[in-house]
């Protein structure tokens, strides 16, 4: 059985466990200040390096055309690693190693993301997009006569603007991510309307995976989809209370998945 790891805080953990619900976050507003773009940028160079000079001006207006409207897109996600136990997730993501890491059934949370229009999707860190079939695709266009709006046209940028979410700058390579995602196109009609984080100086905005209703829609048991809850490796939890804890919200099941992290992270 393989697992990926959501490296989080506990009270994340309330809230996907207890609550059974995992939230999607707007990727343009992640660490990564390339989100979306990154791919963009690549493929728009592997192209015009199968172009003649000549032949630049046409795949400039075919981008321009086809993507006028993409900074208003977003895709949404909830974003899983390879690896288990690992210092930078710890440091990263679950507070400086005072959280928690949550293994999935990877195979169980691949059914729950397309039965919830969130896949889960493999993350993409090449360092270029040379050789991709939509790179030929894009080539072959601003070599035709066809006007940049064409029905052809658009479904070629829909499918790019599509797989932007799934490729990142190689520097987070890594992280070995996996991603539930949405489609950057009419997120609310999958994902229902969206909910509203409000911090000290921020608001952040994000959707809901219901992951319990999911499973119980697809006849999964809920325990199933988790294989091991980590305590971080400066966490202030012990085994004996969150055992406690799952105990007393109805998800006994989980007690004896729990260990303890053996990273020997300092916390500076």
């Amino acid at each position: 059985m393989v697992s990926l790891y959501h490296y989080t805080d506990f009270n994340a953990m309330r809230g996907i466990i207890t609550n059974g619900e995992i939230w999607l976050w707007n990727l343009r507003r992640m660490n990564d200040s390339q989100e979306m773009n990154y791919f963009i940028k690549e493929l728009k160079a592997a192209v015009k390096k199968t172009l003649e000079p000549e032949q630049y001006a046409k795949l400039e207006c075919l981008f321009i055309e086809n993507l006028k409207d993409f900074n208003k897109l977003s895709s949404y996600a909830s974003c899983f690693s390879e690896y288990s136990d690992d210092a930078a997730q710890w440091a990263r993501y679950a507070k400086n190693g005072m959280g928690v890491c949550i293994a999935f059934n990877k195979e169980l949370l691949e059914k729950i993301g397309l039965a919830g229009h969130a896949p889960l999707c493999k993350v993409n860190y090449s360092e270029n997009c040379d050789g991709l079939e939509i790179v030929s695709e894009i080539a072959r266009l601003a070599r035709s006569d066809c006007k940049n709006d064409a029905p052809e046209c658009r479904e070629v940028f829909n499918r790019l603007v599509t797989s932007s979410p799934l490729f990142k700058h190689p520097s987070f390579i890594s992280e070995k991510e996996y991603r539930l995602v949405s489609l950057p196109y009419n997120v609310s009609e999958y994902l229902g309307e969206p909910h509203f984080f409000v911090e000290e100086t921020n608001i952040k905005k994000y959707y809901i995976l219901k992951l319990r209703e999911v499973c119980e829609s697809l006849s999964i048991p809920y325990h199933e989809l988790f294989t091991q809850i980590c305590i971080g490796p400066q966490a202030r939890v012990t085994k004996d209370v969150l055992a406690d804890y799952f105990a007393s919200t109805g998800m006994s099941e989980l007690c004896d998945k729990i260990k303890l992290s053996e990273c020997p992270l300092r916390r500076f």
